[in-house]
């Protein structure tokens, strides 16, 4: 897991990563706190890119995927940030000659992420085998509405045509092991696993990819991310997730990724979990309170039946009414102060907002009970029209006194993509 910040205003893009790794490995975990999660995607352009989620794209670390990119790319320019999102995407489909094998194992193992994903849903309440199969048919079932819900992302063809060759692998996940002594689950959990695969919905096993910065024709920021979970049927599920295109009458905009419980806390004032927590449980109260209300003035309980539809369109109202008067007092006493602020802060305190905001989650990971999922040193650089790519703090697993070849080799290549090998590239590092 990790905590990313992207931080825009009309001058700069502020990005900040922590470097904390978890690996699961037989039913372990361990962490590593030196993974790059925050790269520049040209050495001449202002453009960057941050990774989060699955550290690997079908098999390749995303470290070596976009320095690939970024060195095939050289000397490169689009006229927007978007155009360099487009391009890497026709990248990731051409990086490497994926056969039907490789998308079988991306579609195996979306599938299990779905399943894995809804089996922790109730292994925290389970109180004995019963309990925990009534628990996981009642998981499967909304997971299954709510993917049913969602647009699809296969074809019909395409998926009669991959659940060919996957289908007995699909069964196998589904019914074997654990699953084994649970055979009513079987069926619920193979539709979970279907429905992952086709529709147009993100993995729990997905990867975030973020790109920012300033395309050749544009004078202000922009920002698009998506979720990526691999290459299926000759097309790269990549599915927006956000979208930012700054104008000359934007305000600030404070990002989070990943791991943005800690940042909604600071910008809204409550907890998000809390909220929805609050926001049901003023539903229940206002409905049990008019239904007690009801009783107490001798309706009887055939009345409060037909009564029952009305009584829950009523405190639905109210609820949304006050939520709604809720979330606008949150906005102008804590978000929208802020931002504001973020508009104008110069480039170095806008680094600053962002580094601070990814040291608060690594705080908040450190000193709790969960098992410390960002920490680590924090990766920060600004991108500015003017300045280009500019590293703020980053780290490295050597001493670059100690490389020189490999420092030399680096601006010898920055050297030849610009004009006439004489950009400076003071800041520029791998």
């Amino acid at each position: 897991m990790t905590a990313e910040i992207a931080i825009l205003n009309k001058t700069a893009v502020a990005l900040a990563a922590d470097s904390k790794v978890t690996l699961s490995r037989g039913g372990m975990q361990k962490t590593y706190d030196t993974v790059d999660k925050l790269f520049s995607l040209s050495k001449t352009e202002p453009v960057g890119a941050m990774i989060y989620g699955n550290a690997e794209f079908i098999g390749f670390p995303w470290e070596t995927v976009i320095k690939e990119y970024r060195r095939k790319r050289a000397g490169q320019t689009f006229d927007t940030v978007f155009d360099w999102a487009d391009d890497l995407k026709s990248f990731l489909l051409a990086v490497f000659p994926f056969s039907d094998e490789d998308e079988d194992r991306v579609a195996i193992s979306i599938a299990q992420s779905w399943i894995q994903e809804t089996m922790q849903q109730v292994m925290p309440g389970s109180r004995g085998p019963d309990d925990f199969r009534l628990a996981l048919i009642e998981a499967a079932e909304i997971e299954i509405e709510e993917l049913e819900a969602a647009d699809d992302f296969l074809t019909q063809a395409e998926w009669t045509n991959l659940k060919g060759r996957i289908k007995k692998r699909l069964q196998s996940l589904s019914s074997s092991g654990f699953f084994a002594q649970f055979p009513d689950c079987h069926a619920p959990l193979l539709k979970i696993a279907e429905l992952g695969i086709r529709k147009a919905v993100a993995s729990p096993a997905t990867s975030g990819l973020v790109v920012a910065g300033f395309g050749e024709c544009e004078l202000l920021p922009s920002l698009i991310s998506f979720d990526v979970d691999g290459i299926l049927t000759g097309r790269l599920k990549a599915l927006p997730t956000q979208r930012i295109d700054t104008t000359r009458k934007s305000t600030g905009v404070i990002l989070p990724f990943a791991q943005t419980d800690m940042v909604y806390r600071f910008m809204q004032g409550i907890d998000p979990d809390y909220a929805v927590l609050i926001h049901e449980g003023i539903g229940d109260l206002l409905l049990e309170n008019a239904l007690d209300t009801a009783r107490a003035l001798g309706h009887s309980d055939e009345e409060i039946e037909k009564l029952m539809p009305a009584l829950t369109t009523a405190t639905q109202a109210s609820v949304r009414a006050f939520w709604d008067e809720n979330e606008k007092l949150r906005s102008e006493r804590f978000a929208s102060p802020i931002i504001e602020m973020a508009m104008s802060l110069p480039k170095d305190e806008l680094a600053n907002l962002a580094e601070s905001l990814v040291s608060l989650t690594s705080l908040q990971r450190r000193v709790s009970r969960e098992i410390e999922t960002v920490g680590g040193a924090i990766d920060v650089a600004v991108i500015s029209k003017g300045d280009g790519f500019v590293w703020i703090k980053r780290k490295h697993y050597f001493n670059p006194d100690r490389n020189l070849r490999f420092v030399n080799a680096y601006f010898s290549e920055l050297g030849r993509v610009t004009n006439g090998g004489k950009h400076s590239g003071d800041n520029a590092t791998a």
